[in-house]
């Protein structure tokens, strides 16, 4: 007999998390894996053992979906009721993720691609034109109010309170970088080292405003790969498909995408 229910903590499901990770075909991006953290979490029982577990966000979006090998058999059933149920009104499914995808697949009324997935594909060097005196530093945490403010000024949409938050914690990590020319920071870059995925960094960048247009950003995402190549990590990134100069600069940068993250209506 298959249960549901709330699982009592996060430690209850760490063992099934492993094995997730593990069943991914490529790196899960560090964002999506940051939003299932922050989504409800079920766990998933037979005969009284713990055999798998599903996440859902706020928008009722399944975001994970995981049993092990001994429930297979089983999976396309337990998958079913669980899409059945109020709260499920789609997924938003790694095409890495074989089991969840195929799953999904199975009942979905519409997709769409959401998101692309990148791994690193060329270490070519990616020059920035005027800009030889450059510097590519860590930034320090007296810095946070300045950099925070840029960065605020310089995205097309307002983070709101969680920029603060979440800065802290990268220049509490010494994640956080910028590029400067004659004391002026052009743009910034993060490296995310994950956690759950040693040895994976998810990259990130954000180009200045005023600096848009000038080869910014796939300068720092080169940048960053540097530092990986030094450290013994495995840059990744992603970026929505709707982002049109993400992707040039992603490209431009040396990488490339197998994967995407799928928006799917049941």
């Amino acid at each position: 007999m298959i249960e549901i229910s709330e699982p009592a903590s996060g430690e209850d499901l760490a063992d099934l998390r492993r094995a997730w990770l593990v069943s991914q075909v490529a790196p899960f991006d560090g964002m999506w894996e940051a939003f299932a953290t922050m989504s409800r979490h079920r766990e998933i029982r037979s005969a009284g053992e713990p055999v798998g577990y599903f996440c859902v966000n706020d928008e009722g979006r399944l975001l994970q979906f995981f049993v092990d090998a001994a429930s297979e058999h089983a999976a396309a059933g337990i998958f079913a009721g669980i899409v059945a149920r109020d709260e499920v009104k789609g997924a938003m499914v790694s095409t890495a993720d074989p089991l969840f995808l195929g799953l999904t697949l199975d009942l979905q009324k519409a997709v769409r691609v959401h998101t692309r997935l990148y791994h690193d594909h060329d270490r070519r060097e990616v020059p920035l034109a005027g800009a030889a005196g450059a510097s590519f530093d860590v930034v320090e945490a007296g810095e946070l109010g300045v950099i925070a403010e840029l960065q605020r000024e310089s995205l097309d949409e307002d983070p709101g309170d969680w920029l603060m938050g979440y800065l802290e914690n990268l220049l509490a990590r010494r994640e956080l970088y910028a590029l400067r020319l004659g004391g002026e920071v052009l743009g910034t870059g993060e490296a995310r080292v994950s956690e759950s995925q040693p040895p994976v960094a998810d990259l990130g960048v954000i180009t200045m405003r005023r600096h848009r247009g000038r080869g910014v950003a796939p300068h720092v995402l080169w940048r960053l790969k540097q530092l990986c190549y030094d450290r013994d990590l495995v840059p990744i990134c992603s970026t929505t498909v709707d982002n049109a100069g993400a992707r040039r600069a992603i490209a431009k940068a040396g990488f490339e995408s197998r994967h995407r993250i799928l928006d799917v209506a049941f």
